[in-house]
């Protein structure tokens, strides 16, 4: 860690996401359809899994609606994970809790995102490689009537799909 941090911000914004991914659990799995686990290591790339259907989420929580910025960002660690895993059949699910509802978006690696470098101001955070993902690749899990379905398509394999 950054030694010039603010320690005392980056405790707050810690529990912060700690807290709001505990909430939002139970909503993500609805909206999946299936139970998640938690990683135990807390420096894991993702945050829930399912290994039986090959799913992985990342939630990320922030202080803004979906009005204040045109883009979320999300680590590009996290992005060349998600293209590794999906390579193995997983589906990757990235998650935004904002002020004004939880939003998603399934990973595409064909979506070209935009490429930045920034740091966490407010705590003095050393600058990081991050993605811009765009608002308008966000769904608001709210509005998605029917929750995902999964569909076996051989003894080996299950498929997961937007209805």
């Amino acid at each position: 860690m950054n030694s010039n941090i603010d320690k005392i911000q980056y405790a707050k914004d810690m529990e912060f996401g700690s807290n709001n991914e505990n909430i939002v659990k139970e909503q993500i799995e609805v909206f999946l359809g299936t139970t998640l686990h938690k990683y135990k290591d807390k420096f894991a790339t993702f945050d829930y899994y399912n290994n039986d259907l090959k799913i992985l989420c990342e939630v990320k929580s922030r202080r803004n609606d979906d009005t204040k910025y045109e883009t979320q960002l999300i680590g590009a660690n996290k992005i060349r994970k998600a293209i590794i895993k999906q390579k193995e059949g997983y589906n990757v699910f990235f998650f935004w809790k904002l002020t004004n509802g939880l939003f998603v978006w399934k990973f595409n690696p064909n979506v070209e995102l935009k490429s930045v470098v920034l740091g966490n101001y407010a705590r003095n955070d050393k600058p990081a490689d991050l993605f811009l993902v765009e608002n308008t690749l966000l769904k608001p899990v709210k509005d998605l009537v029917k929750p995902l379905k999964y569909k076996n398509t051989n003894s080996s394999g299950i498929v997961l799909r937007f209805d």
